[in-house]
């Protein structure tokens, strides 16, 4: 067959079929062309198109230490807005080298520009007349090993960006690059490369250099690595800068986050690791809620521990300390946290936890008042809550002391008679203070307010220490192992509550909460942050939707981890930007929008610690956390 597209054109002109016959004998065996290429001028005779010289590629010639292989010339090379199709022949030798992740590079001939791209798809294609569809062939070719010489082997890649070098980095050799759109097609036969340099790596992928370590860069479940080391992944998280500037950017602390992976993937242990890099001495600007000056403060981190794991990391873990070293140059946070507290809820008819040093603290019945939902774990008829309501506000407007739950029972069994003044002023029938009463009178409220009651208000209630709860630059776990049931999710959203509506409101707050930025770090979030069929549920949910739209503003940043993170309500997820997916079920992964969808069908399959990452403004990648916790984790 001939290589000349021209020979069986009849218009061609005798000076095209020669210049045709030039290039065609220029293809050798393996459609590799001669490194001339000529592209089109015109000569100054004005008797037609002259080509001027430019080399490229030629797939003949050796292969460079990075190269594997050639962007495709004999298929379609398609870029625009909307897709792209760009291919590329792997060369024979570099086959076994070439998989689905990698990153690629391809250069713009007479330009400092390169095309950064991604190896999204691999495949085969038969390179002869292959014919293996019978008995026939299976039967002659029984025992004999296959020919892999009749297939090429193709890359599809995933356009991501156009890397230039900037006029103030060209002496560089690295040179300082920029990030533009896909709006150049790569040439035909151009060498296809294998990206493993930190600098195009970090600005093709719009990785921050330094930030909150994340995990290493990887492909397949393996770090990569660039000069022997593996490549860390970190998610941008300005705040004071060394010197005492304000950094720019928004931090991703404030911008909220979600961990999620199924039991046995390594979620706690990622979750720990993620969670001490925020645990250091970083700074960020507050305003001063009476003053209005712009404070530097450290950041606040609470910890609900529903399976009593995170007061663990006040102590150090089992880090080589060859690992350690390589982390630290990297800026990583290692080690035990010296100022982690942790203290206990005070709640009746429960064991609490191990912990080693521990503080204890109530809920205070008097949170309700604000808050009267707090009381209704159920979906109320409006006459029932209208009823309950009046009594509470009737209640707290009469009580001189502390309120406390018991009181408020004994105020509510004082007043049962039908022509009380409390039952008249509300209009409660005897059906609807039926309902009330059956529904105010809780073992659960007994045990969780006040400490358990025994006609006390319950020693350190919340607001009362809560500059010691809530302190700056200090880690607060509060363990819940030992509640269960209605007694945890009552404690929990009332703590919750608590820190939310001080933080986004600007009436009458608790300033040890307002003027500290804060991270409130959530284990088994399904449980708290779901679309709730009840009242309180529901309310919880409209506060967890403000404070993630306002977190930027706040300084507060939720940290939800969860193995069902399709359960989370979509609003507070839509305001979550960094997402880290470990190995989850097919169903779930279906379920959850946010779940880049390149990698949906591999996240099933990962591995414990493999996990994908999508930042804001980086693009989605797969990282692999460390084989072991910065801190104690067992």
């Amino acid at each position: 067959m001939s290589n000349n597209p021209l020979d069986d054109d009849p218009f061609a002109t005798d000076d095209e079929q020669s210049t045709a016959d030039d290039t065609a004998a220029a293809v050798d065996a393996d459609g590799g062309t001669d490194t001339t290429v000529e592209s089109s001028s015109t000569d100054g005779s004005g008797g037609g198109t002259a080509l001027s010289e430019q080399q490229v590629p030629s797939s003949a010639t050796d292969l460079g230490p990075r190269e594997v292989g050639h962007v495709l010339a004999s298929e379609t090379i398609h870029v625009s807005r909307s897709e792209y199709t760009v291919n590329a022949y792997i060369a024979t030798e570099r086959r076994d080298q070439v998989r689905v992740g990698d990153y690629v590079g391809v250069s713009y001939p007479a330009s400092d520009d390169r095309l950064f791209a991604a190896v999204d798809g691999l495949r085969y294609e038969p390179y002869t007349d292959l014919d293996d569809r019978s008995d026939v062939h299976n039967r002659i070719n029984r025992g004999s090993a296959l020919d892999e010489s009749e297939y090429v082997l193709v890359a599809e890649l995933e356009p991501i960006t156009i890397l230039s070098v900037e006029a103030d980095g060209a002496e560089d050799p690295e040179g300082a690059l920029s990030r533009g759109i896909v709006n150049k097609v790569p040439k035909p036969n151009t060498e296809v490369e294998r990206v493993e340099d930190e600098p195009t790596l970090r600005e093709g992928l719009n990785i921050p250099h330094s930030g909150i370590f994340c995990g290493y860069l990887s492909v397949g479940g393996d770090a990569m690595e660039v000069g022997g080391e593996p490549f860390p992944y970190y998610l941008s998280n300005p705040g004071i800068g060394p010197t005492g500037e304000v950094e720019s950017g928004e931090p991703a602390v404030f911008r909220h986050a979600l961990v999620a992976g199924s039991t046995g993937k390594g979620k706690t242990h990622f979750a720990k690791n993620l969670l001490r890099q925020f645990m250091g001495e970083k700074r960020y600007p507050i305003e001063n809620h009476s003053t209005g000056d712009l404070e530097r403060s450290r950041l606040n981190t609470v910890v609900f521990d529903p399976e009593n794991e995170y007061w663990q990391m006040r102590e150090d873990g089992a880090i080589p300390p060859e690992d350690r070293r390589r982390l630290e140059r990297a800026g990583v946070e290692v080690g035990g946290v010296d100022s982690l507290e942790v203290f206990v809820p005070d709640v009746a008819n429960t064991t609490p936890p191990s912990t080693g040093e521990s503080r204890s603290f109530s809920i205070p019945f008097s949170l309700v008042r604000s808050r009267p939902e707090l009381l209704m774990p159920y979906d109320p008829t409006p006459v029932t809550r209208g009823a309950l309501e009046g009594c509470l506000s009737s209640y707290f407007d009469q009580e001189d002391a502390r309120p406390t739950y018991e009181a408020f029972i004994h105020y509510l069994d004082r007043n049962s008679h039908e022509d009380s003044v409390l039952r008249a002023r509300h209009e409660i029938a005897d059906g609807t203070w039926s309902a009330v009463m059956r529904r105010v009178k809780d073992d659960v409220f007994t045990d969780v307010f006040d400490g358990g009651g025994d006609g006390g208000t319950g020693a350190n209630p919340l607001d009362d220490i809560s500059g010691e709860l809530f302190r700056e630059g200090q880690v607060t776990v509060i363990p819940t192992g030992h509640l269960r049931g209605g007694k945890e999710e009552l404690t929990v959203l009332t703590v919750l509550s608590y820190v939310i509506e001080n933080k986004i409101s600007d009436h009458d707050v608790d300033t040890h909460i307002k003027d500290t930025p804060m991270l409130m770090s959530i284990d088994e979030a399904h449980n708290y942050l779901s679309g709730a069929d009840t009242l309180r549920g529901q309310y919880i949910i409209r506060r967890a939707r403000e404070a993630a739209k306002q977190g930027r503003k706040d300084k507060l940043g939720l940290l939800m981890i969860t193995q069902n993170p399709e359960d989370i309500d979509d609003e507070v997820l839509k305001q979550t930007n960094t997402n880290v997916f470990l190995g989850l079920r097919d169903e779930v992964v279906e379920r959850v929008p946010s779940v880049p969808s390149e990698f949906k069908r591999d996240i099933p399959k990962f591995g414990k610690g493999q996990a994908v990452v999508k930042a804001p403004d980086v693009e989605a990648v797969e990282v692999v956390g460390l084989p072991f916790c910065v801190t104690k984790h067992s």
